[in-house]
């Protein structure tokens, strides 16, 4: 197993406000999202089935799933439906106009 370390996601130029964009880090499906300037960068993954969330909406703050409408807190990872229920969250950065994603 690899040790956590910093991982060069994208050029932050790539990173579009309100636009997933998903990435694959050390075999972890990453999706980034840019919202009000800030980054977050979460598990693709729905807890509810494993569905892709790159292909769900954002609508605030807030990433619904496609496939059966789980609602998530980007800024917390948290479903909104329970607190004890949460995406897994990766602390991010930029520098020199990169993103890299702690892993």
């Amino acid at each position: 197993m690899l040790e956590p370390s910093w991982i060069f996601a994208l050029n932050a130029d790539e990173l579009k406000e309100n636009a997933p964009k998903l990435v694959e880090l050390n075999d972890k499906p990453v999706l980034l999202i840019k919202k009000e300037g800030q980054i977050y960068a979460l598990s693709n993954k729905c807890k509810h089935m494993g569905c892709p969330l790159s292909a769900g909406t954002l609508e605030d703050h807030t990433l619904r799933c496609s496939c059966h409408g789980w609602r998530y807190d980007i800024k917390s990872g948290e479903y909104l439906g329970s607190r004890d229920i949460a995406l897994k969250v990766y602390d991010n950065k930029i520098e020199s106009g990169k993103v890299f994603v702690y892993i």
